[in-house]
């Protein structure tokens, strides 16, 4: 009886590792891949039964479709000039594979769980804009010199900060999916303090947009926070209300930025693009890589030059070929995931993660699950500007969050 107690208490460990995951927003990349590899450890262990029973009941399809790429990429490590680069990169995108694997057959992710993972994800993003805003000064910035407070780009400052490795367009994300949920949140209670709370949670991420500066980020959170609340409310008088408020709102927004300095992070950029558009200027040190990127994967489109070599090959095409002096350049990757994919593994890479993400958005619109459907459209639109697959924060919070819902809308074991 006594050790079929301790075992059943070791059988908590893994929740207790995924609950302490969800606190990656302050977490280092050390700690995270600490975290990751006893949480491994102690799902397979301890839930070896339950992961064959499922995997006889279920089969491999789950993980042929949201893991067929990281296969792959395995393979084309055989082919790689740098193969323990490439086993590295393997090695770091691991989660891939193992994340969906004990989630689908090892653990029974609650409501209750998430509800948990939910709340310490948002308030530990919370802490973690609260800490940049300290470390940066921002409230005294704003008081000194509000005219130039939104013209500054503190973005460099915080990718610069030593205490952890902070990118601010991953930050951003972790804060438009904050909003995502807490938008749900507030359509589902009728507590009007917690829905007061997560509106003045709202308001303070869409705010901190402005100091992280992610562009693609900030476009997105414009896009997509008022679709998603008009296809949460009920109501068309709702939201005929809420589209009036949006036109006002983008008025007002106009005859600002024509009027003070204020407004000059909305009209000046856009007149000035307008007028004088040019793709290279625009999109800058991404354009040039991404155009190198291009032109090298035309000469291996269809198996790529293998897993590892990219990082190593691009930047010097960029600097030497295409004589493209920036500083930027010289540890860049392709700034884009479906660029990577080819780069590494060729279409053969690139198809099995279109048909995981076409699947599963055909999966959310079925289900008619909006929150799956719109943090899926985020993320294939930001993998068009940045390698989330190429940080440890990135792979982890999209492979659990598709997971999950994958498990929720097809699966329905829970």
């Amino acid at each position: 009886m006594k050790s079929l107690s301790v075992l059943q208490t070791l059988k908590k460990a893994p929740y207790a590792l995924l609950i302490l995951l969800s606190c990656m927003p302050i977490l280092t990349i050390d700690w995270i891949s600490k975290i990751l590899l006893v949480f491994f450890v102690t799902t397979i262990a301890f839930n070896t039964k339950e992961i064959k029973e499922n995997f006889a009941k279920i089969g491999a399809k789950p993980i042929l479709i949201n893991c067929g790429f990281y296969f792959v990429l395995i393979i084309s490590l055989s082919y790689s000039p740098l193969k323990n680069k490439g086993l590295d990169i393997l090695v770091r995108e691991l989660s891939i594979l193992l994340i969906p694997i004990a989630l689908i057959y090892a653990l029974k992710v609650t409501k209750k769980l998430i509800k948990i993972i939910t709340t310490l994800f948002i308030a530990t993003n919370i802490i973690a804009a609260i800490y940049l805003i300290i470390k940066l000064n921002l409230v005294h910035e704003i008081i000194v010199n509000p005219s130039e407070f939104f013209n500054k780009r503190y973005f460099i400052d915080i990718a610069l900060i030593e205490t952890k490795e902070w990118h601010p367009t991953f930050i951003a994300l972790n804060n438009l999916i904050s909003i995502l949920v807490l938008i749900q949140v507030s359509f589902n209670t009728t507590n009007i303090y917690k829905r007061l709370g997560a509106i003045l949670i709202i308001v303070f991420f869409f705010f901190f947009f402005f100091i992280l500066n992610s562009r693609i980020i900030l476009l997105l959170a414009l896009l997509m926070i008022p679709t998603f609340i008009l296809i949460k409310l009920k109501s068309y008088t709702y939201k005929s209300i809420v589209v009036v408020l949006l036109i006002a709102s983008a008025t007002t927004i106009f005859i600002a930025s024509k009027n003070n300095k204020f407004g000059r992070i909305f009209m000046k950029p856009i007149t000035y693009y307008m007028e004088n558009f040019d793709a290279e200027e625009f999109f800058g040190s991404r354009y040039r890589i991404q155009s190198c990127s291009v032109e090298l994967i035309k000469e291996k489109p269809i198996f790529g030059y293998g897993i590892g070599y990219e990082k190593w090959l691009l930047p010097r095409y960029c600097l030497e070929i295409r004589n493209f002096k920036d500083q930027y350049l010289q540890n860049y990757s392709s700034h884009n995931v479906y660029l990577s994919l080819l780069f590494s593994a060729g279409i053969f890479g690139l198809l099995p993660f279109l048909l995981l993400l076409y699947n599963n958005l055909r999966l959310g619109i079925r289900k008619k699950d909006t929150m799956y459907v719109a943090i899926l459209v985020i993320f294939i639109i930001c993998f068009l500007t940045e390698n989330y697959f190429i940080r440890l924060n990135g792979i982890v919070l999209f492979t659990f969050i598709n997971t999950y819902f994958y498990k929720k809308n097809k699966l329905q074991l829970d």
